[in-house]
C-alpha cells in the first residue's frame, strides 16, 4: 500500500491521502489497478475488458491527444484519472505546459517526430514519461483500436480547429506587450539584476525559457505533427497528401514495388481515392529511410491508384512500373522530391506528360526511355535546384530548365529539337550529352559561363535559330560572315530573322563600312567593333621597296601577294579630299627661333573655312554625286586657296630593330585606341633610383656585369628590374667597340648581351631597342649616350609587338596646300595660274608671307604624314616609279592634275604595261620622266594619258618640279646634337630627333618610333630602285632649314627626300614653298554659302 500512498494524489475530496481516503475510493482504484496488471502482456484481454473499466474509449483517445499534442508529461502524473460510480474511469487533462516540443524544464528540446521510444540523453530518460506504464504498453497492443480512435478524433477535431484554438482564442487572450513584460520580469531581470533577498541578491540565468509567443515554432509542429501522426493512424487529412498513378497492367501475376526515400519519420501507403488502403502505415523510420510498396493486383486505365505522403518523399524510385503508368503522372504534390527516376529499360509508350513544378527540391530527374510520341515536352523551370536530368532514349524534342539551377549532368535525346540553356553556371560540354543533333533547329546559350557554345553550335548543323548571349570574342570575321543567313531567338524568346548574339565581338581585320553596317543590322544584340587600328610591318632586312604587309587583310610582302590597303588605312583615305580654303579668322602670333631667324610663328587659334571639290573633277565643287551636276569651282584664289583636308588620325610606330622590323598603327576613330597594359620607366627615375652610372659604358663579352663596366664621359650605364616581364624596350647605342647591353641575374651574373652591329649601321644612338627577357635576368642594364635622346624603358607581358609602344599620337586635322605655293597680287595662294609655282625666295620671306596669310609652310610632321600615307596605301617605298617622275623641270604648269581630281597618277611601267607606245625618256639612267593617267580609250579599252605634274594622294608634285621648303623644323648642329633634326609639334613644344649625318645616301632606313618620323638614319645606301629610293643631303653646319619633294624629275626625289644643307638665307629658282593650315577647321553648308564668305587674309 506504501506504493499507493506514494503515486496517488487525491483530488477529490481535497486534501485526501491512500491512509484518509474512504474505503470505498480506495476499492474502485483498486479494482482499476488489479486489472491493468492481470492483463500485462495479454492485449487481447486488455481490450476485451477495457470497456468495464473505462468510459468512451477513454485510454485511447488519451493516448492519442498526448500523441498528437506531444505531451510528454501528461502520461504519468500530470494526468486525472476520474470516476462517478466508481466502476468507469476517464482521463481529464491537467497542468499541460509541457506540449509541442517543451521539456517539463522549459527547454523547448523535441522535434515534431519523437515516438514513446525518443531517449533524451540530455536528462538520462525518455522524452515521454510513463514509457514503462502496463497501461500504455496495453494501448499500444491494439494499434487497430487507436487507428480507430484517432480517426473519431480527427473527424472532430480539424488542423484548422486546433491552429485557431491555440494561434487565436488563446494567444488572443494577451497582447504582444505582456509577453515582452512577462519575459523581461521573469527571464531577463533575473540575470542582469538579480533577484534579492533576505539572503542577498542572487542571479539566475532563465534565458533558454525566453521564448515569446511561440507563435511560428507552434504553428510549425503542429502541422507537421498532425500530418506524421495522421500517416501513423491512417487519419485526418492523410489521404490529401498524395499523389496518383494510373496504370494499365496485371500486377495480380507480376508483383512490381514502388521504392520510397522518405525525408523524415513517415508512414507511406497506398490505395484509391476511397475504401481501406491497400497498404497503409509503412513506416521510414527517420530521413533517409527507404520503404517499398507492392503493387499486387491488377490494375486498369481508370483506377488511379494513390501514393500516400506525397509531401514527405525524398525519393521516388518508379522504375519498376514505369512500364506500366498511363497518361499523365502529377507529382506537384510532392514538395521534398529530390531524387526522381521513372526511367524505363524496355519500350514505354503509354505515359504522356510528367509534372514536377511544385517539386521544388527536386535534384535528379531520370526520365530515360519514356517514349510515348505525346511528351515531346517537359517544363522544368520551376525546378531551381535541379542538378542531374537523364532523357536518353525519350522523345522529347524540347525542355524548359530553370534559369539558375546548378545543372551538372543533362543526357537528352536525338528527337531534341530545342535546346535552351539559360543561366545554368555549372553546366559544361562534358556534362551536356546529346545522343543526337540533327533535329536540333534552335539553340539558345544564355549565360551559361561553362559551355564553349561554339563547339555545341558545331555540333548542332542544322540550326536555323540562334541565341548566344555572353559573347566576348576576337576574330577575323570569318564566324560572323558565315551567319549572315541565320535566324535568331529575341529577348522574348520569339524566333525573329535577325542572328541573335549578345556581346562583344573584337574584329582584328577591318572590314568596309557597307559590310559592317549590314553585320550590324543582322547581329542587333551585338557589339561589334572594328579593330581599333591598322598596323602595318616593314621588313628592313630587304632591299625591295615593296617590303610592306598589311597585317589586317593579310596582303603584301610577307603573304607573297599584292598588297591592298584596307581598314583604317582605307578609312582614312576615304575622308582626305581637295578643298577650297578660306582664312575667316587669323591666328594670334608668338615670337619664335627657327634656323637662327627670329620671327613668328601662328598659334592654332584661326579658323579657316573649307569646302570640298569632287573627287573626280578638282575643277567642281562636291555638291552632288555626278560631276555633271555640280557646281563649277574656280581655281584662280578668287574662292579661296586649293588644299588637301589631312583628316584626324591616331598614330604610333614601334620599331623592332633587332627583329629587322618597324610598324606603323592608323586608327581613324575620333577616341583614342586602347592603351595596352605596360610599366613605363623614364630617365628621371632611373636617376632619382640611383640606377643612372654617368661617364661608363657597359662591354660585351664579360661574365659579369662589375667586368663589363668601363669607364668612358660619353656614356651611362643604366639599370631597370626585369623581374615579372617577358620584354623590355630601351633606348641604346651602335655597338663601337663591343658597348652594349646585358641582362643580369641577382648575383650579376651575365645572362645575355645585346649589341648593335655597326657593320650595315641602320641605327642612332638614342633609338630603342625590343627584346624578350630571359627568364633567368633580374636587371637590365644598358649603355646611352649621355647626348642622346632618352625616350623611355617599357616593361611588358604582352605579345603584341605593338604593345611595346604604349603612347598613342593625336594629329588633329590639318590642310596642306594641293599645289605649291604661287604669288597672286602680294599674296601667297595654292592656285592655278597657268604658269609654275614661286621660287627664289629664301626660307624666311617663304615662311613671313605664309604666316601674313594666317597660315604655314607644310612642316615636317606633315612631310611624314603624306611618305607615311603612300607606304599604307601602295605598300611600297618608291614613290616615283609608282606615281611616274613627272617632267624633267623645275617649272611645270601648275594644275595639270585638276581635271582628275584625287585620281593618282601612274608611272612608266604601269603605263607601259598598258601601252606600249608611252614615252621612254630616261634621267640620269635612272628614272623615266613623266606621269601616266588610266584612260577609258577606243571601244571601251583602258589607256593612258601622258601628263608633266604628277598626282601622288591627291598632291600635285609633292615631289619634284620645285622643293618645299619646310616650317616648324631646323638643324641646329649645336654641340652634341649634329644631325638632329628639331620638330615643332602643333602646341608649341619641340622634340629632337636624331638623324645621320651622312650626306648623299641613299635612303635604308627611317628613325620611325612612336611619331613614324620619316627621317633618314644609319650609314647604309640604297639605290634609285631599293629601299626608299630617295636620296637625303645634310650639312653639319648650324642653323639648317630642311627641304623635302627635290626638284625636276631627279630619281633620287620621292616622298622621302630632304635637304638639310642650307640655311635659312639660301634662295634658289628650284626651292618653293607649299602652304598648310593647323587650327580650327569649318566645313561650309554649302557652295554659296561658301562663297559669300570673305577670306581675312
Amino acid at each position: 500500500m506504501a506504493s499507493f500512498a506514494d503515486a496517488l494524489e487525491f483530488r477529490f475530496k481535497a486534501d485526501d491521502t491512500w491512509e484518509t481516503a474512504n474505503e470505498e475510493d480506495k476499492a474502485a482504484v483498486k479494482r482499476l489497478w488489479s486489472w491493468i496488471l492481470s492483463c500485462k502482456g495479454n492485449p487481447t484481454k486488455f481490450f476485451a475488458e477495457y470497456q468495464d473499466y473505462f468510459d468512451n474509449d477513454s485510454p485511447f483517445a488519451w493516448y492519442v491527444i498526448t500523441d498528437y499534442f506531444m505531451a510528454v508529461d501528461n502520461r504519468a502524473k500530470n494526468m486525472m484519472l476520474v470516476t462517478w460510480d466508481g466502476l468507469h474511469w476517464q482521463f481529464i487533462p491537467y497542468d499541460m505546459d509541457t506540449i509541442f516540443g517543451e521539456r517539463n524544464d522549459s527547454v523547448l528540446k523535441y522535434d515534431y517526430t519523437i515516438t514513446w521510444e525518443t531517449l533524451d540523453k540530455s536528462i538520462g530518460s525518455y522524452a515521454f514519461a510513463g514509457h514503462d506504464s502496463v497501461l500504455w504498453e496495453l494501448v499500444r497492443g491494439c494499434p487497430d483500436k487507436l487507428r480507430e480512435v484517432a480517426d473519431k478524433i480527427r473527424s472532430n477535431m480539424s488542423l484548422e480547429y486546433v491552429l485557431n484554438m491555440f494561434n487565436v482564442e488563446q494567444m488572443g487572450n494577451w497582447c504582444e506587450r505582456i509577453y515582452n513584460k512577462d519575459g523581461i520580469y521573469k527571464y531577463i531581470t533575473p540575470l542582469t539584476d538579480g533577484v534579492t533577498s533576505a539572503d542577498g541578491t542572487s542571479y539566475y540565468n532563465y534565458l533558454y525559457a525566453l521564448q515569446g509567443s511561440r507563435y511560428a515554432h507552434r504553428t510549425f509542429t503542429i502541422q507537421n505533427r498532425f500530418a506524421l501522426l495522421d500517416s501513423q493512424y491512417v487519419c485526418g487529412t492523410y489521404r490529401k497528401d498524395s499523389f496518383a498513378a494510373y496504370f494499365g497492367y496485371k500486377f495480380g501475376s507480376d508483383n512490381r514495388k514502388i521504392k520510397i526515400t522518405s525525408s523524415e519519420r513517415y508512414y507511406f501507403g497506398y490505395g484509391y481515392t476511397s475504401g481501406t488502403p491497400h497498404q497503409s502505415a509503412v513506416l521510414a523510420e527517420d530521413a533517409g529511410s527507404t520503404v517499398q510498396l507492392t503493387l499486387d493486383t491488377d490494375l486498369i486505365v481508370n483506377d488511379p491508384q494513390y501514393v500516400y505522403g506525397a509531401s514527405r518523399i525524398m525519393g521516388l524510385d518508379l522504375t519498376d512500373v514505369s512500364h506500366a503508368i498511363l497518361q499523365t503522372l502529377n507529382l506537384n504534390n510532392c514538395s521534398a522530391l529530390r531524387t526522381l527516376d521513372v526511367s524505363c529499360a524496355a519500350t514505354q509508350t503509354t505515359l504522356n506528360a510528367l509534372l514536377v513544378n511544385g517539386c521544388k527540391n527536386l535534384r535528379t530527374l531520370n526520365m530515360t526511355g519514356l517514349k510515348s510520341t505525346s511528351f515531346t515536352g517537359i517544363d522544368l523551370s520551376a525546378n531551381t535546384k535541379l542538378e542531374t536530368f537523364r532523357a536518353g532514349k525519350s522523345a522529347l524534342t524540347g525542355v524548359s530548365f530553370a534559369q539558375g539551377s546548378p545543372l551538372k549532368t543533362v543526357v537528352l535525346p536525338s528527337t531534341l529539337q530545342t535546346l535552351e540553356l539559360r543561366y545554368l553556371s555549372k553546366l559544361t560540354n562534358i556534362g551536356l550529352t546529346l545522343e543526337g543533333t540533327s533535329n536540333v533547329t534552335r539553340l539558345v546559350v544564355d549565360n551559361c559561363p561553362l559551355i564553349n557554345w561554339q563547339t555545341l553550335y558545331g555540333r548542332c548543323s542544322k540550326v536555323k535559330y540562334l541565341r548566344i548571349t555572353g559573347i566576348d570574342m576576337e576574330g577575323d570575321g570569318t564566324m560572323l560572315k558565315n551567319m549572315l543567313s541565320m535566324g535568331g531567338v529575341d529577348e522574348n524568346g520569339g524566333n525573329v530573322d535577325s542572328c541573335r548574339l549578345v556581346g562583344t565581338y573584337r574584329l582584328t581585320s577591318y572590314i568596309a563600312d557597307e559590310e559592317y553596317k549590314k553585320w550590324q543590322e543582322h547581329f542587333p544584340e551585338l557589339n561589334i567593333i572594328q579593330p581599333e587600328y591598322t598596323m602595318i610591318e616593314f621588313d628592313d632586312t630587304v632591299a625591295d621597296d615593296a617590303n610592306v604587309s598589311n597585317l589586317d587583310n593579310k596582303t603584301g610582302y610577307k603573304y607573297g601577294n599584292d598588297y591592298v590597303p584596307s581598314g583604317h588605312i582605307t578609312a582614312l583615305l576615304k575622308k582626305r579630299h581637295r578643298v577650297l580654303a578660306k582664312v575667316t579668322k587669323k591666328p594670334t602670333t608668338r615670337n619664335i627661333k627657327i634656323a637662327g631667324v627670329d620671327t613668328i610663328a601662328n598659334n592654332l587659334d584661326g579658323v579657316v573655312t573649307i569646302y570640298p571639290l569632287h573627287d573626280e573633277n578638282s575643277n567642281y565643287y562636291a555638291d552632288a554625286a555626278e560631276v555633271a551636276n555640280c557646281t563649277a569651282a574656280k581655281l584662280d584664289g578668287s574662292e579661296g586657296d586649293i588644299m588637301m583636308f589631312e583628316p584626324h588620325r591616331w598614330i604610333k610606330g614601334i620599331n623592332d630593330y633587332l627583329n629587322g622590323k618597324h610598324y606603323s598603327c592608323y586608327s581613324s576613330n575620333v577616341a583614342m585606341p586602347s592603351v595596352p597594359k605596360a610599366k613605363v620607366i623614364l630617365l628621371s627615375e632611373i636617376q632619382s633610383g640611383g640606377n643612372y652610372r654617368k661617364g661608363y659604358k657597359v662591354m660585351s663579352g664579360k661574365n659579369t656585369l662589375q667586368n663589363s663596366y668601363t669607364a668612358d664621359s660619353s656614356y651611362a650605364v643604366c639599370r631597370v628590374s626585369v623581374s615579372g616581364y617577358k620584354r623590355v624596350r630601351f633606348p641604346s647605342v651602335p655597338g663601337s667597340n663591343l658597348v652594349g647591353s646585358i641582362f643580369t641575374d641577382d648575383s650579376g651574373k651575365v645572362v645575355k648581351t645585346i649589341v648593335v652591329p655597326t657593320l650595315s649601321n641602320k641605327f642612332e644612338a638614342g633609338m630603342y631597342l625590343i627584346s624578350d627577357i630571359p627568364s633567368d635576368a633580374t636587371y637590365l642594364n644598358f649603355t646611352v649616350l649621355q647626348t642622346a635622346e632618352f625616350d623611355k624603358v617599357v616593361l611588358s607581358n604582352s605579345d603584341k609587338i605593338e604593345d611595346m609602344e604604349p603612347d598613342w599620337v593625336n594629329e588633329d586635322d590639318c590642310l596642306c596646300a594641293t599645289v605649291g605655293s604661287s604669288v597672286v597680287g602680294d599674296k601667297l595662294r595654292a592656285v592655278v595660274t597657268g604658269g609654275s609655282t614661286t621660287s627664289n625666295l629664301t626660307w624666311s620671306d617663304f615662311h613671313y608671307y605664309s604666316v601674313q596669310r594666317g597660315m604655314q609652310q607644310i612642316d615636317a610632321s606633315m612631310h611624314s604624314a603624306i611618305a607615311n600615307l603612300f607606304f599604307a596605301k601602295y605598300g611600297r617605298r618608291d614613290a616615283q616609279d609608282q606615281c611616274g617622275a613627272g617632267q624633267h623641270t623645275n617649272m611645270r604648269t601648275t594644275g595639270g592634275t585638276m581635271a582628275y581630281g584625287m585620281t593618282d597618277t601612274i608611272g612608266y611601267k604601269a603605263a607601259k604595261a598598258i601601252n606600249a607606245n608611252v614615252t621612254n625618256s630616261l634621267i640620269d639612267n635612272l628614272v623615266y620622266q613623266y606621269a601616266w593617267y588610266k584612260v577609258n580609250g577606243e571601244y571601251g579599252a583602258v589607256d593612258v594619258k601622258q601628263v608633266n605634274n604628277t598626282c601622288c594622294l591627291g598632291y600635285e608634285d609633292i615631289f619634284g618640279n620645285k622643293y618645299d621648303m619646310m616650317d616648324n623644323v631646323d638643324l641646329p648642329n649645336d654641340s652634341g646634337n649634329a644631325g638632329k633634326w628639331r620638330i615643332w609639334m602643333p602646341d608649341g613644344s619641340t622634340r629632337m630627333v636624331k638623324g645621320t649625318t651622312n650626306s648623299g645616301n641613299w635612303v635604308t632606313a627611317v628613325y620611325h618610333g612612336k611619331y613614324m618620323d620619316v627621317v633618314p638614319v644609319g650609314n647604309v645606301s640604297g639605290s634609285s630602285s631599293t629601299y626608299y629610293s630617295d636620296i637625303y643631303w645634310i650639312s653639319t653646319s648650324v642653323s639648317r632649314v630642311v627641304y623635302r619633294g627635290c626638284n625636276y624629275a631627279y630619281a633620287y626625289g620621292g616622298v622621302v627626300y630632304a635637304s638639310a644643307s642650307n640655311d635659312a638665307a639660301y634662295a634658289n629658282a628650284y626651292v618653293g614653298s607649299r602652304l598648310a593650315f593647323r587650327g580650327q577647321i569649318v566645313w561650309a553648308q554649302s557652295v554659296s554659302a561658301f562663297k559669300s564668305i570673305s577670306e581675312v587674309a
